[in-house]
């Protein structure tokens, strides 16, 4: 029998646009000009369903099923082995996924954008697993993504990446200041003091004021906090799901959300947003809570007083 289809659910990764096909031991793939055969492996290999021809896939159905695949997949189980296929096999389509990581770079910075970026770094980076430069594009760019306002979500997810790439870069090279505070930074997020009190010691020593002065005040932090109920990724979590609730229409949920954050300190001195406020101030506004609305305005426009969405809601308060 040349080929086994197996379920398109590896890892609980469902979707109906693959079939997976597992190559006979003997097939091959014809690279190049000279048509060299690359052995193919024996592992079941994503097919895109309208590529299928039974029987056996072509060699560029099958190098598109796996490009394709990993794009939408790359934690998916047999990634690596899917980017050596790639590398080997099918070279043009691991070209196509650097160029297409170069023209996402020089894009506007929208999420979506910096997702699909992110992506094509991590298959990248499965044949180039110590590649600093790709380890520090991927730990800063998840952190900055975790961040963003859209993304806030799925924020945990994210600093889980980049916490993963910088451990990695931590590894390879133990004196890199900007990945000492960027885990530093990560574990504040997860309030785990005692691991980021660690990090922020040896960045009080560096000769950076700059950094010094951060470093003793995020120690302070962590040496008089104890253990919270909630962390600030909890947090960061619960605004972005305010922000979609109020998206929705669901004003009233995303109040009594949004109302909780604001009586916790410490999420708003760390994330002083003028976006927060002008939220609470419009979900107060729906639920009729003029002088609310008010006081959260101004909150907002303390924070950028020139922020055009606050000062246009106030005026029509």
């Amino acid at each position: 029998m040349s080929h086994v289809k197996t379920p398109s659910n590896q890892h609980n990764l469902t979707t109906e646009q693959f079939i997976f096909w597992t190559p006979a031991p003997e097939r091959t793939a014809k690279v190049g000009p000279e048509q060299c055969e690359v052995p193919l492996p024996g592992l079941p290999l994503p097919i895109n369903r309208g590529d299928f021809e039974e029987g056996s896939p072509s060699d560029s159905a099958i190098g598109q099923g796996v490009y394709d695949y990993l794009r939408q997949f790359p934690d998916c189980e047999h990634n690596q082995a899917y980017a050596e296929l790639l590398r080997d096999a099918f070279p043009h389509l691991l070209s196509d996924l650097a160029a297409h990581a170069v023209m996402l770079d020089a894009k506007e910075v929208d999420p979506a954008y910096v997702v699909r970026k992110l992506t094509a770094l991590k298959i990248l980076r499965l044949l180039e697993p110590d590649n600093k430069g790709l380890l520090h594009q991927l730990s800063r760019g998840f952190y900055e993504l975790a961040l963003t306002l859209t993304e806030l979500p799925n924020c945990r997810r994210y600093l889980l990446e980049a916490m993963r790439a910088a451990h990695q870069l931590h590894k390879l090279d133990q004196d890199d200041l900007a990945v000492l505070q960027l885990l530093a930074e990560i574990d504040m997020l997860f309030c785990d003091y005692p691991s980021a009190a660690r990090y922020w010691e040896r960045l009080q020593q560096v000769d950076d004021p700059q950094l010094t002065k951060r470093a003793a005040h995020q120690l302070s932090v962590c040496q008089t906090r104890g253990m919270p109920d909630r962390t600030r990724v909890d947090d960061l979590e619960d605004f972005g799901h305010a922000l979609q609730l109020y998206g929705s229409g669901n004003d009233a949920l995303a109040l009594s959300i949004l109302e909780r954050l604001e009586e916790v300190p410490e999420f708003i001195e760390e994330f002083p947003s003028a976006e927060f406020f002008y939220l609470l101030g419009m979900c107060r506004k729906q639920q009729q809570d003029q002088a609310g609305a008010f006081a959260a305005l101004h909150r907002a426009l303390e924070i950028v007083p020139d922020y055009q969405p606050a000062s246009q809601a106030l005026d029509e308060l």
